[in-house]
């Protein structure tokens, strides 16, 4: 049986500012590739520190948006060894349009983050995210149909995934659009991938 372990990013500055400002908060330039603020790399650090079942982690996937691979190096920093790949397909939803949904170029990720595995990446800049349209949700279920796919098909039994919580919620319960619902920052959510 595999262990599936769903972990949404550390607070970022587009979250910040998106209690501030509201959405319009996710298009500003200075949110591109948000990263995560002082608190989120505490959040990320504290789960490394309390979390059971670090140990047992095999692998981790995450997203290479820059939250989310600072989340993950705090997260396992502690981890010798241990196999973190980054993939596109299970960036935040939408991509498009938002410029905290938009990826760094590759080369410049794999300075930033020397003990993350870039070599899965789709290309060198970032495909997905368009800049004249949002993603479908048809288009999100197929990138969550093919991650499930991936998922299946590993022969780790225990496995991190440290993403965003659009694609997490909509992955996990289908409830994309229900915001009085959020997943919390750094929570380790189990997913069943018989689903």
């Amino acid at each position: 049986m595999k262990n599936i372990y769903c972990i949404r990013h550390g607070l970022a500055l587009h979250n910040v500012l998106g209690q501030e400002i509201g959405s319009k908060a996710y298009f500003l330039e200075k949110c591109f590739d948000a990263p995560l603020v002082d608190k989120g790399i505490l959040q990320a650090k504290e789960l490394g520190k309390k979390w059971d079942n670090l140990d047992k982690i095999q692998k981790v996937l995450v997203s290479p948006l820059t939250r989310t691979l600072q989340t993950a190096e705090n997260i396992f920093k502690d981890k010798i060894g241990l196999k973190i790949i980054a993939l596109d397909g299970i960036k935040e939803f939408p991509q498009g349009m938002e410029t905290c949904n938009k990826r760094r170029e590759k080369k410049e990720l794999e300075v930033n983050f020397k003990n993350i595995d870039f070599s899965e990446l789709d290309s060198d800049t970032d495909q997905m995210w368009r800049e004249d349209r949002f993603e479908t949700i048809e288009e999100l279920e197929q990138r969550i149909e093919n991650f499930k796919n991936l998922l299946k098909k590993l022969d780790d039994e225990n496995v991190a995934v440290v993403s965003h919580s659009s694609f997490l919620k909509q992955m996990l319960y289908g409830t994309i659009g229900d915001d009085s619902n959020q997943l919390n920052h750094c929570h380790p959510y189990k997913f069943d991938i018989s689903n």
